[in-house]
């Protein structure tokens, strides 16, 4: 399968004023999810995994006190393609349909 091109700056910077939740930092996509319990950031980082492997994406998951951290980019072209917009929208999905009552 061929890997997806760098997304130009424009169709990037369009993207985040859709998605208000999440930055950039250092060139790559980040979102952190505060949630009431650790176990609650945990099923997050659990229900994640699915959504990783059927993509083929390989997200930078940090799991803290009452918080999971993701930071996206496409490792093998060392940039944000369209792989980490799919990502990043389907984890928004996934939270919300799941995990939204266990946010703050």
């Amino acid at each position: 399968m061929s890997r997806p091109e760098r997304l130009e700056h424009d169709a990037l910077e369009a993207w985040l004023v859709e998605h208000p939740s999440w930055s950039l930092e250092n060139a790559h996509l980040v979102r952190t999810f505060a949630t009431r319990d650790d176990q609650s950031a945990l099923a997050i980082v659990v229900a994640q995994a699915g959504l990783a492997t059927s993509l083929d994406h390989h997200p930078v998951v940090t799991l803290g006190y009452r918080s999971v951290h993701f930071e996206l980019w496409t490792h093998d072209r060392d940039a944000i393609t369209r792989l980490d917009l799919e990502f990043a929208q389907g984890l928004d999905d996934i939270v919300r349909e799941r995990y939204a009552a266990f946010l703050v």
